[in-house]
């Protein structure tokens, strides 16, 4: 049993290791965009449940370049593991500011409404949910699965008595309904998305 976590841990370590010598010779060589060699250092460290290295390869690459604006997303996760609720929704918001793919800006939403989930605040958390799904349909990413978390996450808020709740089916109905209402051109897309973005929609 020793030996298997042994040897978990040694490969664990050495992909890690790895990846940081890669990221030292991408981001130390003065390369175009240093942040975005150390927001993918800090990618790996966060997918192998290392968060400290993660958060600190996050805030290095917003040093690096403040502007870059899926770091702040990453780093608002990195909180979330840690449970600084309210840090992880100030340094989110910072990076819905900014500019963001469309993937980020859906995942920042489902990221705050974990956040306000856990700090009860359950109205706001409702909104970015409804946000998350209304652009998860949008961007035809709303999976089964994605759909069924989804429900599961709006069940267990602690909404005020009596408070109407729309279901995730009417939400997906409501947005294909005005999906299909716009003319189809990318910049009716992008607008839309801001629209859904903003909580217009």
């Amino acid at each position: 049993m020793k030996n298997r976590s042994f040897a978990r841990f040694s490969k664990k370590t050495a992909l890690f290791g790895t990846t940081l010598l890669l990221a030292g010779l991408l981001t130390g060589c003065g390369t175009k965009d240093e942040a975005a060699g150390l927001h993918q250092t800090g990618t790996v460290a966060f997918m192998l449940n290392c968060d400290q290295a993660a958060s600190v390869y996050f805030e290095k690459a917003i040093d690096a370049n403040p502007e870059y604006g899926p770091s702040y997303i990453m780093l608002g996760d990195c909180y979330l593991r840690e449970g600084k609720y309210q840090k992880a929704v100030d340094v989110i918001n910072q990076g819905l500011r900014l500019k963001l793919e469309e993937g980020h800006k859906r995942l920042a939403h489902r990221k705050l409404a974990r956040a306000y989930k856990e700090m009860g605040k359950s109205q706001q958390a409702l909104e970015q949910i409804t946000i998350y799904t209304r652009m998860s349909v949008y961007q035809d990413k709303l999976t089964p699965e994605k759909m069924l978390e989804t429900e599961d996450f709006m069940a267990t808020l602690r909404l005020p008595e009596g408070q109407h709740v729309v279901s995730v089916e009417q939400i997906v109905d409501q947005t294909k309904k005005a999906r299909a209402s716009t003319n189809g051109t990318s910049q009716d897309d992008e607008d839309f998305i801001d629209m859904i973005s903003f909580g217009l929609i």
